[in-house]
C-alpha cells in the first residue's frame, strides 16, 4: 500500500512538472480586448506583437506548434512584448484586419501603445528568422516605421536600401517596387549576390529590363537559386507576358523556352499552353492541351494533378476525358492524401454517376478536414446528395 501511494504520488509529481514545463515552453497570449492590449501598452512601455490568423492556414498552425513553442523564442517573446493572438475572420479580428490591412497569413505584426504599426512582416517565420523578427522591433534603429521614415528623409546608402526593400516586400507594404526600382536604377552593377536576390524574389513584370535581365543571365541564377526554382519564377511571368505581337502566340512562348531553356523547352512550353488556356478562360484548349502534356509528361505534383483534374471536373463533360482527370486524382491521393484531394475524387466520380466510390472518397475527405479543424461545406453537402438527405 505504502509503495503504490508512492507510484501515485511520482505520476502526479512527474505531469504536474509536464504542465509547468508546458506552460513555460511558449509564447503566452493575452485574452484581452484590443482597446486595453493598447493601454497595457501604453502604461508599460512595450510593443504588442500580434499573431493574425485563421483556421484555414496551414502555416498559422506550424508556427504555432513548432516555433510559439520554442523555449529561446518563447522567453524573448514573453520577456520582451504583449503578445495577442486575433483571428482574422472572428470577432474583434474583422475590424483589426481591416483596419491594419492584413492581406496575408500569418501575418505578425509589432504595434506600439498608440496603435502604429512599429514592424510587420507575413508569412510562415522558422525560429531564427522570428527571433530576428522580434529584435527587429525592439532595436532603437529598427523596424518599418522608422525606416520609413529615414527614407522620407532622404537616407539612400544601398546597404540601408536593401535592408529597406526586403522587410517592405516581406511587409507587403505597396510601395515595395517603387522603391526597389528606384535602387535598381541607380546600380550599375546587377550582378551582385544582394541584386541578384532582389530581382529574383521582387519581379513581377514580363516587360521590365529586370525580366530581360534575368532571361539573359539565366544560367547565373540557377546557380545562385536553383534550375528549377527559376524555371517556375519564368514559368509564372511568362503567363502575365503579352502575347500575339506576331500573330502566333503559342510560336512566341516555344521561341521564348528554347531561348532560356532549350533542352526543357518542349515540356516547358506544352506547361505553359496548358496553363495559359486555363488563365485565358478557353476551357478546350485548355483540356486538349492539359490531356496532351499529362499523357506526354507524367506529374509526379499531388498539387498540380489535384488542380488539373479539379478543373476537370469543372469544365469538362468528355467521359474518356473525366476518366484520366480520376486517374490524376487517384495518383495525387496517392502521393499525398488529404482532403483537398479526395475532395476533387469524390466530386469526380459524382460525375460520372459512381455514387458508391463518390461516397467513399467524400467520407474520407471530410475525416481528415474533420481532424485538421476544417469544416467542408461542400463535400459535405455531395454526401448529403449521396445519401438522399
Amino acid at each position: 500500500m505504502y509503495k503504490s501511494w508512492i507510484v501515485v504520488y511520482a505520476l502526479f509529481f512527474i505531469n504536474m512538472v509536464a504542465i509547468a514545463q508546458d506552460e513555460r515552453i511558449q509564447i503566452k497570449f493575452e485574452d484581452s480586448s484590443w482597446s486595453s492590449l493598447l493601454e497595457k501598452a501604453k502604461a508599460s512601455d512595450q510593443l504588442i506583437f500580434v499573431d493574425v490568423y485563421t483556421n484555414w492556414c496551414g502555416p498559422c498552425k506550424t508556427m504555432s506548434k513548432e516555433v510559439f513553442t520554442d523555449p529561446t523564442i518563447a522567453t524573448f517573446y514573453n520577456d520582451k512584448f504583449i503578445n495577442a493572438h486575433i483571428n482574422a475572420e472572428e470577432g474583434e479580428g474583422l475590424s483589426f484586419a481591416r483596419k491594419y490591412r492584413i492581406q496575408a497569413y500569418p501575418s505578425l505584426l509589432f504595434i506600439n501603445g498608440s496603435g502604429e504599426v512599429v514592424h510587420r512582416a507575413t508569412g510562415f517565420h522558422d525560429v531564427d528568422e522570428f527571433r530576428l523578427l522580434g529584435e527587429t522591433a525592439v532595436s532603437p534603429t529598427g523596424g518599418l516605421l522608422e525606416w520609413n521614415r529615414l527614407y522620407r528623409e532622404g537616407e539612400r546608402s544601398p546597404a540601408f536600401l536593401q535592408k529597406l526593400i526586403l522587410a517592405k516586400y516581406n511587409a507587403m507594404e505597396e510601395d515595395c517596387m517603387e522603391v526597389a526600382e528606384a535602387y535598381m536604377r541607380s546600380q550599375k552593377d546587377w550582378s551582385t549576390l544582394p541584386n541578384m536576390q532582389l530581382i529574383f524574389n521582387l519581379i513581377e513584370d514580363p516587360a521590365s529590363s529586370w525580366f530581360d535581365y534575368m532571361v539573359d543571365h539565366r544560367e547565373d541564377f540557377d546557380l545562385l537559386f536553383g534550375r528549377e526554382a527559376v524555371a517556375s519564377k519564368l514559368q509564372s511571368l511568362f503567363l502575365k507576358k503579352p502575347l500575339g505581337k506576331t500573330g502566333n502566340p503559342m510560336k512566341e512562348v516555344d521561341q521564348l523556352y528554347t531561348k532560356v531553356y532549350p533542352d526543357m523547352a518542349p515540356k516547358l512550353s506544352a506547361h505553359f499552353k496548358m496553363n495559359y488556356f486555363r488563365t485565358i478562360g478557353n476551357m478546350k484548349a485548355f483540356a486538349e492541351a492539359a490531356d496532351q502534356y499529362m499523357s506526354t509528361y507524367a506529374s509526379t505534383d499531388p498539387n498540380e494533378l489535384n488542380n488539373i483534374a479539379w478543373t476537370f471536373f469543372e469544365y469538362v463533360e468528355d467521359l474518356e476525358l473525366l476518366m484520366k482527370a480520376v486517374s490524376w486524382a487517384e495518383q495525387s491521393v496517392a502521393l499525398a492524401p488529404g482532403y483537398h484531394n479526395l475532395d476533387t475524387l469524390a466530386h469526380l466520380f459524382y460525375k460520372m454517376g459512381k455514387r458508391s466510390k463518390a461516397r467513399k472518397a467524400a467520407k474520407q475527405a471530410i475525416a481528415l478536414a474533420t481532424a485538421e479543424g476544417v469544416t467542408l461545406h461542400a463535400t459535405q453537402a455531395l454526401l448529403d446528395r449521396l445519401n438522399g438527405r
